[in-house]
């Protein structure tokens, strides 16, 4: 990824992501001043240099190839870096010693607009070991990321439906979608808020979970006909789109219920 020139306002942006985790003001100054701001549109092939800076996934859907061949689907916040103490905790340090990973670059695409927050790693291993607080920003992230792979990817028997669930409830956020409702006797267009889950095709939710992709289309169809999935409207986009009609119906189904 070329380097991307940061513009003022991205500095704000920046130090607002760092912010979101608790960081006292002179962490989050001293991790903005060596951040950088970098995107990539939906579609693209994507390569992360890992072995040379960290990679704060800001806003966006990404598909990660991992060993194996296997895929992850990733949202926001998580953190893709290479000077991971991994003998102990991904993305925990001490003083003696800091591993490298050992693949130096992540591979995937994107599956939406993407925003990245970037910082070089020679920066972030310096900060790390001087700064308490940010060493624990990253273990916590690195333990979230570590968390949801064991939830999410890993081998389960669970149900599909189960499992497809989960993955969808992790990716949903709030969306403002264009809709046309009666108003006064004619119809007007307005917004309203939902909850989508969006970036994934049916592919890769399956390969994803390791399932077949009929058995994810049995599994979504399941989800709607239950409605914790909502049913799509005529002339509404339904590629790479999941809107939730009820999630805590869904959250339900996702722990098995």
């Amino acid at each position: 990824m070329a380097p991307i020139t940061r513009r003022p306002n991205e500095a704000q942006a920046i130090a607002d992501f760092f912010s979101l985790h608790g960081l006292p003001p002179e962490s989050v100054e001293a991790l903005t001043e060596v951040s950088r701001v970098r995107r990539r549109e939906r579609g693209r092939a994507l390569t992360l240099p890992v072995a040379k800076a960290a990679f704060f996934l800001v806003d966006g859907r990404v598909s990660e190839v991992v060993q194996s061949d296997k895929v992850r689907l990733w949202r926001e916040l998580m953190l893709f870096e290479s000077i991971s103490n991994t003998d102990f905790l991904p993305g925990t340090y001490n003083e003696e010693k800091l591993s490298s990973n050992p693949k130096s670059l992540i591979s995937g695409s994107t599956l939406s607009r993407c925003v990245f927050v970037t910082v070089p790693n020679t920066k972030l291993n310096s900060l790390a070991m001087t700064d308490p607080a940010i060493a624990l920003m990253l273990a916590r992230m690195a333990a979230k990321r570590h968390l949801l792979t064991e939830r999410l990817y890993t081998a389960s028997r669970a149900t599909p439906v189960t499992r497809v669930a989960a993955v969808l409830n992790y990716l949903a956020e709030p969306t403002r979608r264009k809709v046309i409702k009666p108003k006064g006797g004619v119809l007007v267009m307005t917004t309203t808020d939902e909850l989508i889950a969006s970036g994934p095709s049916q592919a890769d939710l399956a390969d994803a979970l390791c399932l077949g992709r009929a058995t994810v289309e049995k599994a979504i169809a399941e989800l709607r006909q239950v409605k914790a999935l909502r049913s799509f409207r005529p002339g509404e986009r339904a590629n790479r789109c999941y809107p939730i009609e009820d999630r805590d119906l869904l959250r339900q189904i996702a722990l098995g219920g």
